[in-house]
């Protein structure tokens, strides 16, 4: 069953024009599926068209498209008809797939053709399974995580219940040691595995795994005691990873076959960063892995995490639109189909770039100046309401504070949630105004760890040549989604509603050129809440250094090459460099020049970054 094919041409489809009509047939779309426009997939969508109707929520037909292909899908599913395969919506975030998600669960249980047909819903985080149970509002239900209070406000039992929500790691974690969802009987529904599947927001078919030297080295002296022998050899193998060049694979050991020594065992005998490097390492032990030096010496590779008869199963991910990690499965796993997509219009959408670093140590440095910046904007329009997405509060800054602490009239207007958290909700739907303070940045070798295991391509297989594409497309799919918690998910006519956005983010990141891809046909501009005290040769000097560090934190830049950059002559560049504004500048992205003891050339360098690279909220 190829959907992209099945519905097509756009103007042929039924419901065309905005909310559409209830009477309208939907043979054109369902017949081609072997589907009747009174099954479950056209009455999912006559009351989705019933409740879109009541608060004005429009769609365009390609939308309409993107959602009967999804309806089509879930009802193949039902009915034990559905072709193995990874299906995925990218509708954009305010679409309605949630909403169709919500009113397929209510018709499958009402539906007399499909008493025995049950559905499981994997979501990405708690939360979401209870704004989804509470808003579906079904009579009978279970909940199956590793918290007892969510569990509690299920219905039913697991085998009971005809609909199960759980998480991500459940399904993952249950299904780890089998690798079949089929063959774990938590998830069965009447002694049976259940047939519709759906994944709300990303899947990815592996688990990346990075693991740096400094994080093994707290093993040792934790096992030495009580397991020299293993201890020794594990000091053989860090010897192997040291001696190794950069980009070189390399094969482990397999010490724990070898010492019959589990991962079980070795976490009971370790505390605190050694367990976590316990669990980081075991998975790793036997395995090819690639060698990285750019930063702290790390090693990564892979492991499946999804169960290999998890399919049919329906992703609902509005980020797979700009995630390179469903492109990669695509050309290199297959086993996908995308389903008709629709471009929604961000004409109502005003981007403005702050042209400085957003990682979190660009905080680390300068965060009061950045907080200054925050407030300033907001307060261009005191009375409206305001988002800002910020890194979390460390021990060296509370991002949240600073900015409230510079807001003289209060804060009531003004909401915060933290990278990591930027996913998670909508309550914050009808803010119009988003401050994204600074992007989630990982580590590089996060990037490239997630594209291997997105391209079933382990580090025995070879070298991996898309790590700036998987970068790029991590970058977007936190823009996107963080955006979206704000009225910009919204829809009138197939356009968001007149928003404005506000991003930290350097030019040299590549963050400002994704913006175009990201939102389609949004209005992009500079915000420049604090004037530049630079000017002349002194800003291009700084903007080339700091260019050059957001493109690749591990470069020393020589002098040399910043004043043929100016085309000034070497002494000339002399009073750029001494510039009392051009270090404090510097200094306040945490860029120094190098000195005889940083056993480095001379040049100027991150240091923090050259080390540890981008932090990891």
């Amino acid at each position: 069953m190829l959907i992209r094919e099945t519905f097509g041409p756009a103007d042929a489809h039924p419901m065309a024009h905005g909310g559409g009509d209830n009477s309208t047939s939907l043979s054109e779309v369902f017949t081609p599926l072997g589907l009747a426009e009174d099954g479950l997939a056209g009455a999912t969508l006559k009351a989705l068209q019933g409740s879109f109707a009541g608060f004005g929520h429009s769609l365009t037909r390609e939308m309409w498209d993107g959602l009967a292909a999804v309806a089509g899908v879930l009802e193949t599913m039902a009915n034990g008809t559905c072709p193995k395969s990874v299906y995925v919506s990218s509708l954009d975030p305010g679409v309605g797939k949630t909403q169709l998600l919500v009113h397929f669960l209510r018709e499958l249980l009402r539906s007399p053709d499909h008493r025995g047909a049950s559905a499981v819903i994997c979501a990405n985080r708690k939360d979401q399974i209870r704004a989804i149970a509470t808003e579906a509002g079904l009579d009978q239900f279970a909940v199956l995580t590793g918290d007892d209070d969510l569990n509690a406000i299920a219905t039913a039992d697991p085998n009971e219940a005809r609909i199960l929500f759980t998480t991500h790691q459940m399904v993952e974690a249950r299904c780890r040691n089998s690798n079949s969802f089929e063959a774990v009987s938590a998830f069965h529904y009447d002694g049976r595995p259940r047939m519709v599947r759906i994944w709300d927001e990303a899947m990815l078919p592996g688990e990346p795994m990075t693991v740096t030297l400094d994080e093994l080295h707290t093993i040792p002296a934790e096992l030495r005691g009580r397991r020299p022998r293993f201890t020794a050899d594990l000091d053989k193998m860090f010897d192997q990873i040291v001696q190794a060049d950069e980009g070189d694979r390399i094969e482990l050991p397999n010490l724990p076959r070898i010492h019959e020594f589990t991962e079980r065992e070795a976490r009971r005998m370790t505390t605190g960063q050694a367990a976590k490097a316990v669990e980081l390492i075991w998975p790793l032990f036997g395995r090819t892995v690639t060698v990285r030096r750019r930063y702290r010496v790390s090693i990564l590779d892979y492991r499946e995490s999804l169960p290999a008869d998890l399919q049919p199963v329906m992703v609902l991910d509005a980020s797979a639109r700009v995630r390179a990690t469903y492109d990669l499965w695509e050309r290199h796993r297959g086993g996908m189909q995308r389903l008709p997509s629709a471009t929604k219009s961000y004409a109502g959408l005003t981007i403005d770039v702050w042209d400085r670093g957003g990682g979190k140590d660009a905080f680390f440095y300068d965060a009061a100046t950045i907080a200054e910046g925050v407030a300033k904007t907001i307060k261009t329009r005191p009375d409206e309401d305001w988002l800002v997405v910020h890194h979390k509060a460390t021990a060296d800054f509370d991002f949240e504070k600073l900015v409230k602490k510079r807001l003289s009239t209060g804060a009531d207007n003004v909401k915060f949630v933290t990278w990591g958290r930027h996913d998670a909700t909508n309550d914050f739907a009808r803010i119009p105004n988003v401050i994204l303070a600074g992007v989630l940045f990982k580590p590089e070798t996060t990037y490239e760890a997630t594209g291997r295991a997105s391209a079933a391509l382990p580090s025995a297989s070879g070298a991996f040549e898309w790590t700036d594409e998987v970068r790029r497309g991590e970058h977007a799919h936190g823009i996107l989604q963080a955006l979206c918690r704000g009225s910009v998910r919204h829809l009138q006519n197939g356009c968001c509603p007149v928003s404005r956005a506000f991003i930290i983010a350097h030019k040299g990141s590549g963050i400002p050129a994704l913006l175009e891809k990201i939102f389609p046909g949004a209005s992009i501009g500079e915000w420049l809440p604090i004037p530049k005290v630079l000017r002349g040769h002194t800003e291009t000097a700084f903007d080339y250094i700091v260019g050059r560090i957001e493109a690749d934190p591990s470069a020393v830049i020589a002098p040399a090459e910043v004043y043929k950059h100016l085309d000034v002559a070497k002494d000339n560049f002399k009073d750029i460099r001494r510039h009392k504004a051009f270090r404090a500048a510097l200094a306040a992205y945490g860029i120094t020049e190098t000195t005889d003891g940083d056993d480095q050339p001379p040049g100027f360098w991150h240091p923090c970054r050259y080390y540890f690279g981008d932090d990891d909220d």
